[in-house]
């Protein structure tokens, strides 16, 4: 029998790539293993901003499916779900979310208007024009509506509402680029879900802990917790998956609102979809990050491992939904 092929879709790196941008090296690696474990031949496909090559070039290839790895392309987050709709145009199967919600997803502000669509709660949003509505003994972030990985994301961008000087600066910015976000006091969790035969199974829960924090900082997930070695942020956050007894109802809800994500909003494969819970526990989502990282260190592995899943389980079930008609 001859060997099905399986093409590894990714973003070409800048020249100078950032920790977050060149992750993506070491998940084709891993990936890469996985399939030749699984018996499948592999094959590799770059994408950037020459979306007609890109299809001429997968059409030549024609694999019997795409493992789509692409994260961004040219390094820019708003260009994502250019990725999913080459993919989309030349309907060979591939791996992840389809496009739509893709599109959505990518966009941190359409994203909160699925999730009220579908009656989920998610802290309150408001554009760069909005900034009246801010409450004066609120805290806010300000976020950039497209990027992932946490990029421009840290405790300087919290603020209270009735810092009009820091206002000002930010409403200079690209309207487009960026919102500002009710800032959640309370517990993170990063809460993974994969494809089963039996319907979305979501992964034992996480919960990022932030230890020896200073009285008055932000406990967050921002860029230097995930990406800078070197950091307070990175060395004083810790990943936990032992939750307590009195956590059962609210890991109860955390999975139902999972399971809800996924099935009305059409997500396929693996997610990962980030908590913020009050201190009234009452768990709201702050980002559905679709066909999340793969590496070892990440959040979407460690719950696998945790599960008892080896990568290319994993692997071979995200193929799995990705066939299913």
């Amino acid at each position: 029998m001859m060997k099905k092929t399986v093409l590894i879709f990714y973003n070409k790196l800048s020249k100078k790539p950032k920790d977050d941008e060149a992750d993506v090296i070491e998940q084709v690696n891993l990936v890469t293993e996985a399939l030749t474990t699984l018996g499948y031949d592999v094959q590799y496909m770059q994408i950037d901003l020459n979306l007609k090559a890109a299809i001429r070039q997968l059409q030549a290839i024609k694999p019997d499916i795409i493992f789509n790895l692409a994260e961004t392309i040219g390094n820019k987050g708003e260009f994502t779900f250019l990725a999913n709709s080459v993919l989309n145009f030349t309907r060979i199967p591939y791996t992840g979310s389809p496009l739509i919600p893709m599109f959505h997803c990518s966009n941190k502000l359409l994203a909160k208007r699925e999730l009220d669509r579908i009656g989920v709660s998610t802290p309150a949003g408001f554009t760069l024009k909005e900034c009246s509505k801010l409450a004066s003994d609120r805290k806010y972030i300000i976020k950039p509506i497209w990027e992932e990985g946490s990029l421009e994301l840290d405790e300087d961008c919290v603020f209270m509402g009735s810092d009009q000087e820091f206002i000002n600066k930010i409403v200079k910015k690209s309207h487009d680029h960026y919102f500002i976000e009710e800032y959640i006091e309370g517990r993170e969790f990063n809460n993974s879900i994969l494809y089963s035969e039996k319907g979305p199974e979501v992964l034992p829960l996480a919960e990022m802990t932030f230890k020896g924090y200073p009285e008055g900082k932000p406990k967050m997930m921002g860029y230097k917790s995930k990406w800078d070695e070197h950091s307070f942020e990175y060395s004083h956050t810790r990943r936990t998956f032992q939750l307590s007894k009195a956590d059962e109802p609210l890991r109860n809800r955390m999975i139902e609102i999972c399971k809800k994500c996924w099935n009305e909003l059409g997500l396929k494969g693996y997610v990962r979809i980030d908590f913020r819970v009050t201190v009234d526990s009452e768990p709201l989502v702050i980002d559905i990050n679709l066909n999340p990282c793969l590496s070892e260190s990440g959040g979407f592995m460690a719950a696998s491992k945790k599960k008892g899943l080896d990568f290319p389980r994993v692997v071979q079930r995200i193929l799995e939904d990705a066939l299913r008609k």
